[in-house]
């Protein structure tokens, strides 16, 4: 039995019982950032024209748009949903996918759980399993792939992901599941590239309704290949450049032991790209010790645990877009506000003239000595501040990969999630949301949830 008939089997078999307490504890985490961030993320421009888009090429009644007030096709609702939490790159992050797990779990789960009236135990053990295919499989390419290829994970490995939540909930055997599993392989995309434009976020939205619709269409007798993960022209050699891709690697931890407690789920401090998020967490580690005025700077120096520009492709930002993978402005407006908040990323903020000064101060490198190696083989960055007077300040921040949960205190979850569904939901339908996720699971359906998100 080769690979992708080993996850299949994995995806049709394991139960709700099998896994952790930890791991359903970091799983409600990842599922109540990801509608937070879908419902702060239903505002932005890219939600408009998705929106639109289903509108107009869409009749479905299934499942509900967050934060918009409207229903739609199961696909339709994973692509316009998965792409709206992505929207702000404020959701969560895990290195052993090196991406955004729950846009690609989470959405999928929540569209077909509702067209066919699972329960929020159900739809929990479907983003469980995605969670767990989507890092399984990430664990074994090769280093490229996240690298130099260009690639955008959360778009390929993200396909696969929500390809297996959606074989689950649909209830389909092990042979379906193995297929709609390459067929969504077929589907598979996202390229670095359109980091800083509507597209990335496209790419989490794609990879959602792409696992969605293979399994529909295996479920209706479309047909696959059985081997589209490990075939010598399937997905992890394809995607990896026929570089240092292992298929047997997957197979190592998946079912025995879970990425969602270890490296767990890593929720995000600030909206933007995670890889500006330990020189943030370091500049203001320094900033208590020590009040920085930015008018007082000279020069900045990042040294970072990749080789520049890598995800934060944008050393000149001119747009909010362009300023969340930029480590120049994210550097900046914690410089000139002392914060790095949802505010920061509003379209004037970028364009101000003290961040236009401070911008070209800025410079991004790799730690000394680690150049030309893979990314996030050193688990350290940097900040130095060199100041008018010639004092130099500098404060080091280690990578923490310890699971399940990082980044927030269960509060500090609840507190998030009122801040984003501000912006769609008035306070009572947040109150009564956040209620219903933290007992998801006893749940008959996801329907009142859904409700409560929907923003009608």
């Amino acid at each position: 039995m080769g690979l992708t008939e080993q996850v299949a089997k994995f995806i049709t078999t394991i139960r709700y019982e099998d896994f952790t307490p930890k791991a359903v504890f970091a799983a409600r985490h990842g599922i109540i950032d990801c509608i937070a961030c879908a419902l702060a993320g239903a505002k932005e421009n890219l939600s408009d024209i998705l929106v639109g888009f289903a509108r107009d090429t869409d009749g479905g009644n299934a499942a509900t748009i967050i934060g918009r007030g409207l229903k739609t096709s199961a696909p339709m609702a994973a692509l316009v949903n998965g792409a709206m939490g992505h929207a702000l790159d404020y959701d969560d992050i895990n290195h052993v996918l090196k991406g955004h797990p729950s846009v690609v779990c989470l959405p999928p789960a929540l569209a077909l759980g509702e067209a066919v009236g699972a329960s929020g135990r159900d739809v929990m053990l479907a983003y469980m399993i995605a969670f767990e295919v989507g890092a399984a499989i990430g664990s074994g390419m090769g280093v490229d792939y996240a690298d130099d290829l260009g690639w955008h994970p959360t778009g390929p490995l993200g396909t696969l992901a929500a390809a297996a939540a959606a074989s689950r909930l649909l209830g389909l055997t092990q042979e379906q599941t193995a297929m709609a599993l390459s067929l969504a392989a077929s589907h598979a995309c996202g390229l670095r590239e359109n980091f800083g434009t509507m597209t990335k976020p496209f790419h989490a939205g794609n990879a959602s309704r792409g696992g969605v619709t293979a399994a529909m269409l295996v479920q209706r007798g479309y047909t696959a290949a059985t081997t589209g993960l490990e075939g010598r022209f399937g997905f992890m050699h394809a995607f990896s450049g026929g570089r240092g891709e292992d298929v047997n690697v997957p197979l190592e931890r998946l079912g025995k032991k879970f990425f969602l407690e270890q490296p767990g789920v890593n929720i995000k401090k600030y909206p933007c790209c995670g890889s500006a998020h330990n020189p943030l967490d370091a500049f203001f580690d320094l900033r208590k010790e020590k009040p920085v005025d930015y008018r007082d700077v000279e020069a900045v120096e990042v040294f970072v645990d990749f080789d520049p520009p890598r995800s934060l492709i944008h050393s000149d930002p001119h747009t909010a877009l362009e300023g969340k993978f930029s480590m120049q402005y994210c550097l900046a407006a914690a410089l000139v506000d002392g914060q790095v908040g949802l505010t920061q990323f509003e379209e004037p903020m970028v364009m101000r003239p003290e961040i236009r000064e401070l911008i070209p101060k800025i410079t991004m490198r790799r730690n000394p000595g680690q150049e030309g190696k893979p990314s996030w083989v050193e688990a350290y960055n940097e900040v130095r501040i060199k100041l008018k007077n010639g004092t130099v300040l500098k404060k080091g921040q280690h990578r923490n990969e310890e699971g399940p949960v990082l980044g927030v205190t269960p509060e500090g979850m609840d507190t998030k999630f009122r801040d984003c569904a501000s912006r769609a939901l008035p306070a009572a339908k947040a109150s009564e949301a956040l209620a219903l996720l933290h007992n998801l699971e006893n749940q008959p359906n996801v329907t009142a949830l859904m409700s409560a998100v929907s923003g009608k």
